[in-house]
């Protein structure tokens, strides 16, 4: 009788050592699973954040472009009302050297 209690003691400390180690395993992974989520959150606001980054560097280069554009298509047009009053002057030039319209 004192040996079968002797394993029931003995089977007894195992199971209870066996529900510690389950409970600080189960701990364990919800530790590293809250670690993992904290993480995953980390990382998803950073690259939100880069994104957005991204965006308005995107749309600050694309009006600079613009910009840049508009302010071509400006010093074209003059140039184009420069050229169109030098062909007129070189035209009355040669009207006078000339002495009759060459149009």
């Amino acid at each position: 009788m004192e040996t079968l209690w002797a394993e029931v003691a003995k089977n007894g400390i195992f199971a209870l050592a066996a529900a510690v180690i389950a409970y600080a395993l189960w701990k364990q992974m919800n530790r590293i699973s809250d670690e993992a989520r904290a993480r995953e959150e980390r990382i998803s606001t950073e690259a939100k954040t880069e994104r957005e980054r991204m965006h308005s560097e995107a749309i600050a280069r694309e009006d600079r472009l613009m910009k840049l554009a508009e302010g071509l298509t400006d010093r074209f047009e003059a140039l184009a009302g420069q050229y169109e009053n030098l062909a007129l002057d070189v035209r009355d030039i040669k009207t006078i050297v000339h002495g009759k319209d060459v149009a």
